[in-house]
């Protein structure tokens, strides 16, 4: 039953992936159903778990009001760019993805993770910047790609002395 329990996560990652490279959003459905299934598939206790989606949804929610609040008052400001004032830092879709995340891998390998899927996100950007002159990119595809480096190959263990 783990097994298939599992199977589907990654089926409704790739679903996302696709979908937020597509339309750059994703249905929420889909976020709940990456939520709901990521406590069956978890080692930690329910309670571990809570205390771990809980603890890094709450970290990135304070991140992006500080991040948007710098791009929509700040940078726009200073650069004169009125489209500024409109964007956010992360999507609606990011955090619930990256909480669902926390509850399978703990709370100190998604923080490493998120870390990963940002260099990867920088790639990305610089590739799509000079390929398609589009420097929009979505973050669950880097996501995704963090996360199943860390699942399958716990790379954060090689970099948990260094810190």
């Amino acid at each position: 039953m783990q097994t298939v329990l599992i199977a589907l996560f990654f089926l409704n990652l790739l679903v996302l992936v696709i979908y937020d490279f597509k339309y750059k959003a994703v249905p929420d459905y889909l976020l709940l159903v990456a939520l709901f299934l990521s406590f069956f598939i978890s080692e930690y206790s329910f309670i571990d778990s809570l205390k771990n989606a809980f603890f890094i949804s709450g970290a990135f929610v304070l991140l992006n009001f500080v991040v948007t609040f710098y791009i929509q008052n700040i940078k726009s400001r200073f650069l004169k760019d009125e489209s500024l004032k409109t964007k956010t830092a992360l999507g609606e879709g990011d955090i619930p993805l990256i909480a669902s995340f926390a509850i399978i891998v703990g709370l100190e390998e998604v923080i490493f993770l998120v870390f990963l899927s940002a260099l990867l996100a920088i790639v990305l950007y610089i590739y799509r910047v000079k390929r398609f002159k589009d420097g929009e990119i979505p973050f669950i595809p880097p996501l995704a790609v963090a996360f199943l480096l860390e699942y399958f190959l716990n790379l954060s263990i090689f970099f948990k002395g260094l810190f």
